[in-house]
């Protein structure tokens, strides 16, 4: 699937630098946690690969699709317990650039490819390892560009609280429907062709 993705994004560079596009890898590190775990933190570490595709729709202004591969979950550094999500994420984002720094806001759907639960001893609980299979949010960051091709981004990203990854047990109150993903990104964003 990994290498699937890889062709269709290197593909897709190949096509749109001869149109007006701008396309390019991503690469990172993401830190998380998991609302209504229990627990506080952004403890969990992952990783997030993948490509994007952009297109100005203004003078500063450029739309963008991005397709990656992200890590995210929760983990208790005082025992073994453990929330581990794997997702593939589309992004759609509009990028804004102002006083040296490109500002993005946006959408994400993840789509569930591995989602399983650790007690604190180590062992995967079932019960507690059925995740629903999308995960939808929204997404803020700021990038400065490093070198011509290379930019590096802060991204803060959360489940829409009315889409949670998993309903609590007993259905709380209408606010409150479940456990959402808290993610933090550190991440460089290389643009292949020229701008």
């Amino acid at each position: 699937m990994r290498f699937i993705t890889l062709i269709f994004l290197l593909g897709i560079a190949k096509l749109t630098n001869a149109q007006n596009f701008q396309s390019g890898f991503i690469t990172g590190i993401s830190t998380s946690q998991v609302s209504g775990d229990l627990l506080g933190g952004f403890n969990k570490i992952g990783l997030q690969l993948g490509g994007f595709v952009n297109h100005p729709v203004g003078k500063n202004t450029n739309g963008q699709f991005g397709l990656y591969y992200i890590d995210k979950g929760s983990n208790n550094p005082k025992s073994l317990f453990q929330i581990d999500l794997s997702y593939v994420e589309s992004s759609f984002s509009f990028l804004y650039k102002y006083q040296g720094f490109s500002w993005e806001g946006g959408l994400l759907i993840g789509v569930l490819i591995d989602g399983k639960t650790y007690d604190m001893y180590g062992y995967e609980n079932a019960s507690e390892s059925q995740f629903n299979q999308f995960d939808i949010g929204a997404k803020l960051a700021v990038g400065k560009e490093l070198l011509p091709k290379l930019q590096m981004f802060w991204e803060i990203s959360n489940t829409i609280p009315l889409f949670p990854i998993q309903e609590h047990p007993a259905y709380l109150s209408i606010l409150n429907k479940g456990k959402m993903n808290a993610v933090l990104c550190f991440s460089f964003r290389y643009l292949l062709g020229d701008e």
